[in-house]
C-alpha cells in the first residue's frame, strides 16, 4: 500500500506532496512523471486528471524547479541525482512492480535514461521530444546546431537568455509576446537551464545500448517543432526495439500549451499497454 504524504493544498487542489516535490494523487499502477525545462510536475496535471482513478501518479519536480530541493553550493546537476529520487520513491511508497514513465524534453531525456539503466522497473515509456543531446554524433550537422544553441543561451544571461531559449523551442517573437510577470520568471531560471545543458551532454549511454531496452515506447514529437528535436526523436525510435513514433500538430512545447492534443493521447497508449 502506498504511504501518505503530507498534504500541502496551496501547491495543488487535490493530493499530496513529498518533502523533496514529488506530487502523488490517485490509486492503482503507478505513473511518474517528468517535466520538461522551465517547468514543474504541474504541467502533467491533465494526464492524472484522466487516469487518477486507475492509476496513481507521481509528478516529479525535477531538482531546482517548482518544490523540489535546490542544489547545495558548488553542487553539479546531474541525472543521476533524479535517478535516485525515483529509485528512493519506489523503495521508500513500496512499489515493487514496474512503472509507467512519461517524460517531455529535458525530463524525456531524463526518462530514458531511467529507462536504460533500470529497464525491469518500467512497464511503459513514453516521451515527447526527449533532448538527449549526447545522442547526436559529434561533429554531425545536429550536434553542432544543438551546441550552438546551448552557447548562444549560456553566453547571455536573464531575458535575452530566455527570449532566445523559448524563441528557439516555439517560434520567433514568442517570447516578447509573454506577460511581463512570466518573462521575468524565465529569466530568473536561466541559470537553472544552463545547467540542464550540462546534464544533459554529460550523459554517457549510447544508441546501441537502447537496442537493449525492449518496453513498449511511445514517442510523440510536434509536427511544429524545430528540425533538431524531431531529428532526435526519429534517432531514438530508430534505436528502439519495441518503439512507435507519433506525429501530432502541436510545436515542441505542446504537452504544456497543447495538452488537450497530447495528454490523451499518452493516456490512451499507457492504458493500453497496462490492459494488454
Amino acid at each position: 500500500m502506498l504511504m501518505r504524504i503530507i498534504t500541502e493544498p496551496k501547491l495543488f487542489r487535490e493530493g499530496k506532496m513529498t518533502e523533496t516535490g514529488i506530487y502523488q494523487c490517485g490509486r492503482g499502477p503507478a505513473v511518474v512523471t517528468l517535466h520538461s525545462s522551465l517547468s514543474s510536475g504541474r504541467q502533467w496535471l491533465p494526464l492524472s486528471s484522466q487516469l487518477k482513478h486507475d492509476f496513481s501518479f507521481f509528478h516529479v519536480d525535477l531538482l531546482r524547479y517548482g518544490s523540489a530541493k535546490k542544489l547545495d553550493e558548488g553542487q553539479l546537476y546531474r541525472f543521476d541525482l533524479e535517478v535516485e529520487r525515483i529509485l528512493h520513491l519506489l523503495n521508500e511508497l513500496q512499489i515493487n512492480t514496474p512503472i509507467h514513465l512519461v517524460g517531455h524534453s529535458c525530463g524525456g531525456a531524463l526518462a530514458l535514461k531511467f529507462a536504460v539503466e533500470y529497464p525491469e522497473l518500467v512497464k511503459s515509456l513514453t516521451l515527447f521530444e526527449p533532448v538527449a543531446f549526447h545522442l547526436l554524433e559529434e561533429g554531425s550537422l545536429f550536434r553542432r546546431i544543438a551546441d550552438d544553441f546551448a552557447r548562444d543561451v549560456a553566453t547571455h544571461e536573464g531575458a535575452k537568455a530566455a527570449e532566445i531559449f523559448t524563441n528557439f523551442w516555439n517560434r520567433a517573437g514568442f517570447f516578447a509576446a509573454l506577460p511581463d510577470k512570466l518573462k521575468d520568471l524565465m529569466a530568473k531560471d536561466m541559470k537553472v537551464v544552463n545547467q540542464d545543458f550540462v546534464a544533459l551532454t554529460a550523459e554517457t549511454y549510447t544508441l546501441a545500448q537502447l537496442a537493449n531496452l525492449d518496453v513498449p515506447v511511445f514517442m510523440l514529437a510536434g509536427k511544429q517543432s524545430p528540425a533538431l528535436s524531431r531529428h532526435l526523436a526519429q534517432l531514438i525510435v530508430d534505436a528502439l526495439p519495441n518503439a512507435t513514433i507519433e506525429h501530432l500538430d502541436v510545436g515542441h512545447m505542446g504537452p504544456v500549451n497543447q495538452s488537450g492534443i497530447v495528454q490523451p493521447r499518452i493516456a490512451a497508449f499507457i492504458e493500453a499497454v497496462e490492459n494488454s
